[in-house]
């Protein structure tokens, strides 16, 4: 999925079609308008941590040695949203205590599992998503109204952004029904 994609619906769902035609023919950018797509990837990259922290996790494992019986977050690759679980080198579960800055644990050697924040992207990037495009758009179609101050607007794209959201993990976490008779 491109970033530059995404902005290109947000622009024809904001009506900044003179912005999404340069977009498209990779057109010289007055500083205006570079301030305006500059403004449209900001928003895109607060949407994608949005959804990233509270519909669709990026979950990380990384292996590292604790110092002190300490494992400090800013010694792992990714910036951290919260710590899933730890475990030891023979996968079994570690209690640990989190606090802000690191997690305290009992063992010398832990696999931490963690969900995290996902990079900022530039308008050229590509990046994975089950999520469609349409959705991203959504969300930054309402940041960008936000960001305008025009709350009316913003509300409406903002209330398509959670629908199509619920729709779609509803989706994916459809009912079971365990077999057997129906009274």
């Amino acid at each position: 999925m491109l970033v530059k994609d995404i902005i290109l619906k947000a622009c024809v769902f904001t009506a900044n079609d003179e912005l999404a035609n340069l977009v498209k023919e990779s057109g010289e950018l007055d500083e205006e308008m570079q301030n305006l797509l500059d403004k449209f990837v900001n928003c895109f990259n607060l949407v994608r941590n949005e959804i990233a922290c509270e519909y669709e996790p990026l979950l990380k494992e990384e292996v590292i040695e604790t110092q002190n019986g300490k494992v400090l977050f800013s010694s792992l690759k990714e910036r951290v949203v919260d710590v899933v679980s730890v475990k030891d080198m023979n996968d079994f579960s570690l209690v640990f205590k989190n606090f802000d800055e690191y997690i305290e644990v009992n063992c010398p050697k832990v696999k931490i599992y963690y969900n995290a924040y996902p990079k900022v992207l530039t308008l050229e990037d590509e990046f994975n998503s089950t999520l469609p495009e349409r959705v991203y758009a959504y969300g930054t179609a309402r940041e960008y109204y936000f960001v305008e101050s025009l709350y009316e607007d913003a509300s409406i794209w903002d209330e398509r952004f959670k629908n199509s959201l619920q729709n779609l993990i509803r989706k994916k976490s459809q009912t079971i029904m365990p077999a057997g008779r129906w009274v």
